[in-house]
C-alpha cells in the first residue's frame, strides 16, 4: 500500500493514500469490524488515548456496533495511527469522521475503501489466502487483530475479555 500511494495509483479516480495504508493498519489493531455503524462511524470525539502503565492504546466508544453499544481498546500500534491522522488533519473536529472525513457519505467511503483494497490485493497477487483458499476482505484485518492479540499476550489474554472488547462471542474466536 505505501508503494502504491508513492506511485500516486489511482482506482477509479479514487486516489490510494497513506490515509488508506492507516485504515488498514488501524483495522489490525482495534478489533473493529469494517462496517458503517463500526471502523466508519468513529468520529474524534469517541476516541482517547489511554496509558496504561508501559503501553498505550485507544479506548474507543463504539455507539451502534452489530452487538450493540460497546468500549473497546485497542493494541498500541493504533495509538500511532490515531496521531498521524490528527497531524493529517490538523483543524479536525470532534465531530469529525476518523477516516475519510471529507466524504459525508459513509457507503461511499465504504465503497471507495473497499475498492482500494481489492487494487492493492490484487498488485500483490494475494486476493486468496494461499493456504485457505479464501477471498481476503476488510474483515481479514478484524481476524487478524484477534489472532495477534492471542499471539502477543502467548495465549494469556482472557479470552472472555477478548470477545467482549471485539464485541463477538467466545466461539467466534475460537471458530477463527
Amino acid at each position: 500500500i505505501r508503494q502504491l500511494a508513492k506511485e500516486d495509483v489511482k482506482v477509479r479516480g479514487i486516489p490510494l493514500t497513506m490515509e488508506f495504508y492507516d485504515l488498514v493498519v488501524f483495522l489490525t489493531n482495534s478489533f473493529l469490524r469494517p462496517t458503517y455503524s463500526e471502523l466508519y462511524d468513529i468520529k474524534h470525539e469517541d476516541i482517547a488515548v489511554t496509558n496504561g502503565g508501559n503501553t498505550k492504546s485507544l479506548t474507543i466508544n463504539i455507539r451502534r456496533g452489530k452487538t450493540g453499544d460497546r468500549i473497546s481498546a485497542t493494541m498500541e500500534a493504533a495509538v500511532n495511527i490515531y496521531e498521524q491522522i490528527c497531524q493529517r488533519y490538523p483543524n479536525h473536529e470532534s465531530i469529525d469522521y476518523i477516516f475519510y472525513p471529507e466524504t459525508r457519505n459513509r457507503r461511499t467511503a465504504i465503497r471507495h475503501a473497499q475498492r482500494l483494497l481489492n487494487y492493492t490485493l490484487n498488485e500483490a497477487d494475494l486476493m486468496t489466502d494461499p493456504y485457505t483458499n479464501q477471498k481476503h476482505t476488510m474483515y481479514s484485518f478484524r481476524h487478524t487483530a484477534i489472532c495477534m492479540r492471542l499471539v502477543i499476550s502467548k495465549g494469556k489474554v482472557n479470552i472472555y475479555t477478548l470477545a467482549k472488547n471485539a464485541g463477538t462471542s467466545v466461539e467466534m474466536i475460537e471458530n477463527n
